[in-house]
Parts: structure tokens; sequence; C-alpha cells
């Protein structure tokens, strides 16, 4: 099995829905189930699974605390969140998905900014999910496209969004590359655009990451609009 999965959700009839979707994936199993954000905890603790699939609300521990839990989680321009308690040992490699719906977009951004790398709407089809999985276990981030925008609406208004990195530091060549990655193209696609090898692509990106202290791609969209290089569109 190469991708173990741990499921959190306070539904038993989700959690079972996700348990078939998956069932007949050769490389993606379950290896735990819960109901509640502590219990999760503590399974991931012991089981450590690649991924956690995880309901927006959760009830003992919610779904934003949970994944600064579990990854370690710096804030996305820095400082550390919730002091020095921020991780568990030994989990710091879990990716955490998160199952949201469309009305609930400022708690899905908290989770984003806790870093979580996916989040997914839960009536998005479930024949998606083992993609998108696969998707995040290979490093990637998935972000249900009916979700982009309201997602980058709450970026841009939250009261609490912390302050925006400056981008000066950041070469021609790394700004060119932010706004890319913040119009949704894939690597491969950046690559096209400005007549480079894949590799290349990736090291550029890597280094604007690492300069803007995001831990993936989704971060990136966010201080790409945070910082006023994009614009959201309007919806039409």
């Amino acid at each position: 099995m190469a991708i173990e999965v741990l499921l959190a959700h306070p539904h038993p009839s989700t959690r079972d829905a996700l348990c078939e979707a998956l069932a007949a994936e050769a490389d993606i199993g379950v290896v735990g189930e819960c109901g509640d954000g502590r219990r999760a905890l503590e399974l991931a603790e012991r089981l450590l699974p690649g991924i956690l699939v995880a309901g927006l609300r959760l009830p003992g521990l919610d779904t934003a605390q949970l994944t600064r839990r579990l990854v370690g989680r710096r804030g996305v321009h820095g400082g550390v969140h919730g002091g020095g308690h921020g991780s568990v040992h030994g989990v710091r490699s879990v990716r955490v998905v998160v199952l949201a719906d469309a009305a609930s977009t400022g708690l899905a951004f908290e989770a984003l900014r806790a870093g979580a790398r996916g989040v997914l709407l839960q009536d998005t089809d479930i024949g998606e999910l083992p993609r998108a999985l696969r998707l995040v276990a290979g490093g990637g981030a998935v972000v249900s496209p009916r979700l982009t925008l309201p997602l980058i609406d709450a970026c841009l208004r939250g009261p609490d969004v912390l302050e925006t990195p400056s981008l000066d530091h950041l070469t021609a060549r790394e700004r060119q590359v932010l706004s890319l990655v913040g119009t949704g193209l894939s690597t491969q696609e950046i690559a096209d655009r400005l007549v480079v090898a894949e590799v290349t692509a990736k090291t550029h990106v890597r280094r604007t990451m690492a300069k803007l202290g995001a831990r993936n791609r989704t971060q990136l969209v966010a201080i790409a609009y945070e910082s006023g290089m994009l614009r959201p569109r309007t919806r039409t």
C-alpha cells in the first residue's frame, strides 16, 4: 500500500462513503478512522499515515488546530502558531486534506494557513478523491475549482490575515514565477511559458516558496493575491 490514509469526520455515513471510494484503489488504503479532532491526533501519532482526510468542523479539536499540531505549522510568512507546542513528535510528514462546504471558506482558509495541503468540497464527485490524494502524496496541493475564488476572497478580507511578506527580495524571474503560480499554472506549464526545462521551473518555484516562507503552492497563490500582484476576477 503506497498511500496510507486516516479519516476524521464527525458523520459515520461520510466516513463509510470515503472508505468505499478508496477500497478499490490498489495504491491507497484506509488505516484508521474517527469522529473527532483529539482522537485524530492520537491516531496520527500512533499510525503515522501519509495523509489525513478531515472534515472541516471536528469536535474536540478544530481542523486548523489539528493541522497545526500535525505539520508543525509555521505561519505563512514566518512566526510560529501556538508557541512551542506546534507539532506532535513523529507526524510532521502527515499531509492534511480538508473536506469543506462552500459556505465555510473562512474556516477552510484558516486550515490552509495552518498547513493543509488541500481543500475539497464535500459534494465533489467521490471518484475524484483518489486522484486528489495521489497529487497530495506526490508533494502537490489541491483546491476544488469552485472554492478558489471564495478562498481568495477570504484571504483578502480576513481581519487577522498575517502581514504580507515583501516581494522586494525576489528576483525578476521569481516574481514572474509567483505570478504564474498564482494564475494556477502547473510546473510544466510554467516551464513552457518561461521556455525552460521543467526541473528549472521546479527550482524557481522552490526558491520562491523558501523566500516567502510558503510551505506549498496554495500558499504562494494566497501571497500573490495578498500582495496585490494579482487581483481576483469579478464573478460573472
